[in-house]
């Protein structure tokens, strides 16, 4: 019993110093002349290409929100700051989630028909790596979890592969990126207004959970090693 309380006092201590210190770097990071002049050109580049023309401006970044939640080395969270000064933040938070989700949708149905393909292009470790923690009968509320813990590109390829139950994947991978994506919005916002506050609290609170989720994934891990 000691043991585990003192194990559970080492956690919650951990949690705390990998939360905060997190929080300082994106702070710090964020508040740099260097990192705002990045952030001002970019904004300005794509709010210059969406002002001119909105609507193709809207399909790109739903595009290119869909590519980011299917490849890692793409990112659509640059151009939110952009997307919430030309739509504001209700239609930006729907373009981005929409374009998340339709990416895993994508993922999804590529790792379904074409797994062996992925293990060519170098997925091979990173399938097997996540695989250890799913199952075809994984329960709901475990793939939600999964969905949390890991990249956003990654589970529409493990579970296609594994052919787990579309409608079921789907649900737990928008109910994920909503969340995510309502993060990502309020904190473009936040850096557009220069408001440390509201970005602290939201960068937080979706680590939070991202720490959460990932150390409620590694218990499920355990003791399904153990199990078996």
């Amino acid at each position: 019993m000691a043991k585990q309380e003192s194990a559970t006092k080492v956690g919650a201590l951990w949690l705390g110093l990998v939360l905060g210190g997190t929080i300082l770097l994106v702070t710090l990071v964020a508040y740099s002349e260097t990192f705002q002049n990045l952030v001002k050109a970019v904004t300005d580049w794509a709010s210059n290409i969406i002002e001119v023309n909105p609507t193709a401006g809207a399909v790109v970044f739903f595009l290119f929100s869909a590519i980011s939640a299917m490849l890692a080395f793409a990112s659509s969270t640059v151009l939110v700051p952009a997307a919430n000064l030309v739509w504001g933040k209700p239609i930006s938070f729907l373009l981005l989630w929409g374009g998340w989700v339709a990416g895993a949708f994508a993922a999804y149905g590529i790792g379904r028909v074409a797994r062996p393909l992925l293990v060519r292009i170098g997925y091979k470790e990173k399938l097997a790596e996540y695989e250890q923690f799913v199952s075809k009968r994984m329960k709901f509320w475990a793939v939600l979890l999964f969905c949390f813990a890991v990249p956003s590109e990654i589970p529409g390829y493990v579970f296609g592969g594994l052919h787990y139950p579309l409608l079921k994947f789907i649900t737990a991978m928008a109910i994920a990126e909503a969340v995510y994506a309502l993060g990502v919005v309020i904190a473009g916002e936040s850096l557009l207004t220069a408001q440390p506050l509201p970005l602290l609290a939201t960068v937080g609170i979706m680590i939070l959970i991202l720490v959460v989720a990932t150390l409620a994934l590694r218990k499920i891990k355990k003791r399904k090693s153990k199990s078996e």
